[in-house]
């Protein structure tokens, strides 16, 4: 069950960490200089940060790959997952929203979550869910 839940938070944590770098690089400025090269468009400099941050889109895979390897092994189904990868992306926004722009979370939002969050508890536990109705 622990694995379980790690694979969740290896989930989330590589979505938040892609949600605090998307706000980053959406910051640039249009024009600069990053690694001694001057840039006067959008597309060289999110290029550039791309060589100069190498280390975060490294460390996003390093995480989706302990996800999916520990996710095959406590699962054994890619459809669960799957799932809870695609899951995972709401929330963590919502907690990046949350925490770092002090967005106002409101009751959609809270409804969202709550349907999210049970629906990836569905998936978790779908064994254990369908031994109770049968």
């Amino acid at each position: 069950m622990i694995q379980k839940l790690l694979v969740l938070a290896v989930f989330l944590a590589a979505q938040f960490i892609i949600a605090w770098y998307g706000y980053f690089m959406g910051k640039l400025s249009p024009q600069g200089v990053i690694l001694g090269i001057n840039y006067s468009s959008p597309i060289m400099g999110i290029f550039l940060i791309q060589i100069k941050f190498i280390w975060v889109p490294i460390l996003i895979n390093v995480l989706y790959g302990l996800g999916f390897q520990w996710g095959n092994d406590a699962f054994k189904g890619f459809l669960i997952i799957i799932s809870l990868w695609i899951a995972s992306g709401p929330i963590a926004a919502i907690i990046f929203n949350a925490i770092f722009l002090k967005a106002k979370i409101d009751l959609p939002i809270i409804f969202g979550i709550i349907l999210i969050t049970g629906g990836s508890i569905l998936v978790v536990a779908h064994k254990e869910v369908g031994q109770l109705f049968s």
